[in-house]
């Protein structure tokens, strides 16, 4: 029994073992088969070239694929663990794909995208996708993972989204609306401006609507016309079922115009659709219409504007022009109006003809004119055409390429120019070179004399004694004298002598190109004897001509003895002049230096003049005038200026008043101080001889200055003061004026005079019939006294001529209702002779010479005891004029 258990044991043992072994024999050949099918598996997916990995989620066994190794940048060496795998990914992707690894292990698969960065620094984008199952062998569970390079994709993707961001942008900021439908008209695509341009309600815009829905609010608004509204929106949907191509400009009922543009839309030849766009043109058509009537102003402007127009654009193509710069460059209207004509042909046809000079070589000439043209550079110049005619020519770029050129005739405007320069360089009245001009032609000469060699003299020419026959006669006269003197130089010099005028009587003369300087002085002899014969002057509209007899005053400057530089040569030369003038006149003068010893002790007695005048230095001296009647009473006295010298000398005044005069600013300072003084003894005098009278003379230099009458009142009104009803009296004073001062300008000279008057003083003529006064003047004039001069007094009881002389200026100073006065009466025969002829009044050192205000008390006393009368009587025999 008990070996039967243990055959049974025994046997079922060996059972038992059996079958262990057979189902151990058929795991093992299970695994084997499964284990050939992974490695043809995985071999499969390697050729596919896809990562691949298995890990036993039970044991904890991981591995990886070649292909996965290497997408990842893993070696060879590094164990297959989650964590080698792990630090190959872009750190901030490893928290997140270890734990989608662990939530699809438990979900039992999953799928999840990283980011790794590779040896050579690259990132590349994977897809990760795992599946877990059981082990058909051993039961366990296995993890399998599929590991794709999607970076391609990725980045086609990324690109792909920026596309569709930026066409997505381009839509909706397009500043015109923009519509797509497709091909059933079923709304796809469209912007904001879409809606606002057609005025759409925005919760009609909705992707799919239907183009009929929308064609319906503007039919509904009549804005297809007083159609019915189904209507309208059927005729319009039959058009666009039509897809065909649009274009087309609608004006809205609230005035807005918008440019509708439509295409159909096909892909490989299938029709998908048709975008339309719809654009606000509005402010486009105004600023057209604006532009175009903008244009039409500027070409009738252009057509019209009284200069030449042309613009060329960037390629030098001619754009416009007009008919007056066809006339000021004389092109032939056909080469401007040919098609496609450049500015090229223009400069071609240009040096064809000669127009810019001359050349050898038109293509060349023609080259860089084109090449200058097209630097499209601001350019201004003047340009004179072969026919003479001037033109300015103003070129300006333009922005957009090219440049407008405007051409203006400046022809007259340049000759008017010349013109008025040689005008600006010439005397007016004798039509030589003034002053700048002829300093000028000094300068120019003297620099060619340093070059050549040789002399060069000036010579400086005052006319003796012409400024009492401009005065006395008139400027007609003057000028006409002045005229002659310019034609007489002209005629007498060389073609290449340099005549000018410096003013008044002052002429200069440049002889250059001299072998000596005795070639100067025989010019000078020459010129002395022209300007000595007598001058032709009409005195008058109806007078016959007039000969008046001048001489010149000549002065010799020699370069480069004297002088180099041409202010230093005209001033020596003026020197010279006035040596010889001093001499006498009508003579001629080389420079010397001793003549600024001259000039320096002229000036130097002025600055003495000017001291004497300011510190009251000056004296005055009087001379009595008397009645011609029964003993010879006393009518007043003549005030004469004399200066004391330091020596106890008195310097007369006609070697300082002359000074004086040459001034206007010192004679009338002078002038003041005389009219002071005299005033002061004037009003001491009177006290005792309430009718006394004092002559005071003004110098005709005062009357060059307006308002000589006014000086004189304001002088004595700050002398004398002004009486209670505001006038200031000049009773009392005389004023002396000769007869070149009368004829200076006898409309103001009256002016002056009648001042005077009504201010209480009395007139006289000084030194009448030495100058050239006019009767009608005189008689016009208001004057109270002639005063016959000296020259004619002196001999008329002895010369029949001078007696008849003065008989006559009697007579007519008492025709004209004047009285005669007669000056330098030293002789009683010279007064009785005057008595006789009706003579009013008489002045000489016969009666009394000159004296200084001290002593006129005393000639008072004496007149009024009868001691003027002594000289009239013989030794020893009664009074002749008792």
């Amino acid at each position: 029994m008990l070996i039967a258990f243990a055959l049974l044991g025994w046997a079922c043992a060996a059972a038992a073992g059996w079958a262990w072994w057979r189902a151990h024999d058929r795991q093992r050949r299970t695994q084997g088969l499964l284990d050939d099918e992974r490695q043809r598996f995985s071999e499969l997916l390697d050729r596919l070239d896809i990562a691949h990995w298995r890990r036993n989620l039970d044991s904890g066994e991981l591995w990886w694929s070649a292909v996965f190794r290497r997408m990842h940048g893993i070696g060879p060496e590094e164990a297959a663990a989650r964590e080698n795998a792990l630090r190959h990914l872009v750190p901030d992707d490893r928290a997140r794909v270890n734990q989608e690894l662990e939530q699809a292990y438990q979900r039992g698969q999953g799928e999840t995208h990283y980011r790794v960065r590779q040896p050579d620094g690259r990132v590349t984008h994977h897809l990760l996708r795992i599946t877990v199952t059981r082990d058909p062998a051993s039961g366990q569970r296995i993890a399998y993972g599929i590991n794709i390079d999607i970076t391609e994709r990725v980045r086609l993707e990324e690109a792909l989204r920026q596309r569709s961001a930026y066409l997505e942008a381009i839509v909706h900021n397009l500043p015109m609306g923009l519509s797509v439908f497709d091909r059933d008209l079923k709304l796809r695509v469209w912007n904001a401006e879409f809606g606002r341009v057609l005025e759409l309600p925005a919760e009609l815009l909705r992707e799919g609507v239907d183009f009929g829905d929308l064609i319906r609010v503007p039919a509904s608004r009549g804005e297809y016309g007083p159609v019915d509204v189904e209507q309208a929106v059927a005729e319009r949907r039959a058009l666009a079922l039509r897809f065909e191509p649009h274009r087309l400009e609608r004006t809205r009922p609230n005035g807005r115009t918008h440019l509708v543009i439509g295409e159909p839309i096909h892909v490989d030849g299938e029709l998908l659709g048709f975008v339309t766009t719809y654009t606000d043109i509005t402010d486009e058509q105004r600023q057209r219409l604006r532009l175009e009537r903008t244009v039409d102003v500027l070409q009738t402007l252009v057509a019209n504007i009284p200069v030449g127009v042309s613009m060329v654009d960037g390629e030098l193509k001619v754009q416009v022009w007009n008919e007056l710069l066809v006339e000021l460059l004389d092109l032939p209207r056909a080469l401007l109006a040919r098609e496609g004509v450049t500015l090229s042909d223009v400069l071609r046809y240009n040096v064809e003809r000669g127009e810019y000079g001359p050349t050898d070589d038109p293509e060349g000439m023609l080259r860089a004119l084109t090449e200058r043209a097209l630097r499209f550079e601001p350019h201004h110049f003047e340009r004179v055409r072969p026919n003479g005619r001037v033109l300015e020519v103003r070129g300006q770029p333009l922005r957009t390429g090219g440049f407008v050129t405007v051409y203006t005739d400046i022809t007259e405007r340049r000759r008017a120019q010349a013109e008025i320069e040689r005008l600006a360089r010439t005397d007016t009245l004798t039509g030589l070179a003034n002053r700048t001009a002829w300093l000028e032609q000094l300068h120019q000469a003297l620099a060619a004399r340093a070059r050549r060699g040789g002399q060069l003299a000036v010579l400086f020419i005052d006319l003796d004694r012409f400024k009492p026959v401009n005065d006395s006669l008139g400027h007609a006269a003057g000028d006409a004298v002045l005229q002659q003197t310019a034609q007489r130089l002209r005629q007498r010099l060389r073609q290449s002598d340099l005549i000018g005028r410096l003013g008044g009587d002052e002429f200069v003369v440049t002889l250059p190109d001299l072998d000596d300087d005795s070639q100067a002085a025989r010019v000078a002899m020459q010129l002395l004897q022209a300007l000595t014969e007598p001058f032709e002057v009409a005195v008058g509209e109806a007078a016959a001509p007039q000969r008046v007899y001048l001489s010149p005053s000549i002065g010799i400057a020699l370069a480069p003895r004297d002088a180099d530089t041409a202010a230093e040569l005209l001033r020596l030369a003026d020197l010279a002049m006035y040596s010889a003038k001093t001499d006498g006149g009508a003579s001629w003068r080389y420079y010397e230096p001793a003549m600024n010893d001259a000039v320096l002790r002229r000036i130097e007695l002025e600055t003495r003049l000017r001291d004497a005048i300011r510190i009251g230095a000056l004296e005055l001296h009087y001379q009595p005038i008397h009645a011609l009647r029964d003993g010879l009473p006393l009518l007043g006295f003549e005030a004469l200026v004399r200066w004391p010298q330091p020596d106890g000398t008195l310097l007369p005044p006609a070697q300082f008043i002359p000074l004086a005069e040459s001034s206007a600013e010192l004679i009338d300072a002078l002038g003041a101080w005389v009219c002071a003084t005299a005033l002061h003894h004037l009003t001491l005098w009177r006290r005792d001889h309430p009718g006394l009278t004092l002559s005071v003379n003004l110098s005709a230099r005062q009357f060059d200055r307006v308002g000589l009458a006014d000086r004189v009142i304001g002088v004595v009104a700050a002398s004398r003061g002004e009486s209670d009803d505001g006038q200031v009296p000049l009773q009392g004073l005389e004023f002396e004026i000769t007869e070149g001062a009368m004829m200076r300008d006898p409309q103001r000279t009256h002016e002056e005079l009648m001042r005077l008057r009504e201010a209480g003083a009395t007139i006289a003529i000084d030194d009448f019939g030495t100058g050239y006064s006019s009767l009608a003047y005189l008689k016009q004039l208001p004057i109270d006294r002639l005063k016959i001069d000296r020259t004619f007094v002196r001999d008329l009881d002895r010369d029949a001529d001078d007696a008849a002389i003065v008989l006559a200026a009697v007579e007519l100073a008492h025709r004209l209702g004047r009285a005669a006065v007669a000056e330098g009466v030293e002789r009683p025969t010279q007064l009785h002779a005057l008595r006789a002829m009706g003579c009013d009044a008489v002045q000489g050192y016969g009666l009394a010479q000159p004296m200084p205000a001290r002593q006129v008390p005393a000639y008072l006393r004496g007149v009024a005891a009868g001691e003027h009368l002594r000289w009239l009587q013989p030794t020893g025999s009664p009074s002749a004029a008792a």
